[in-house]
């Protein structure tokens, strides 16, 4: 099985919270900014996934099986 964190930089242009009538809509990045990261155990993907969130990206676990 093999585990990898993709994360890339997300910033939040939309400035009016209040009355806000839709949602934003998700615009997914250029599969060129997407960074990659592989991992050999899920304990360890977590935590970097939570260190990249806490740093400001928009980090996700991924597998390419079950866990």
């Amino acid at each position: 099985m093999n585990i990898w964190v993709e994360w890339f930089r997300f910033e939040d242009t939309n400035d009016t919270w209040a009355q806000m009538r839709e949602q934003p809509k998700w615009n997914p990045p250029p599969s060129t900014e997407i960074q990659r990261r592989f991992f050999d155990k899920h304990e360890d993907a977590d935590k970097f996934a939570k260190r990249k969130n806490d740093e400001g990206y928009h980090a996700t676990i991924k597998t390419d099986r079950g866990r």
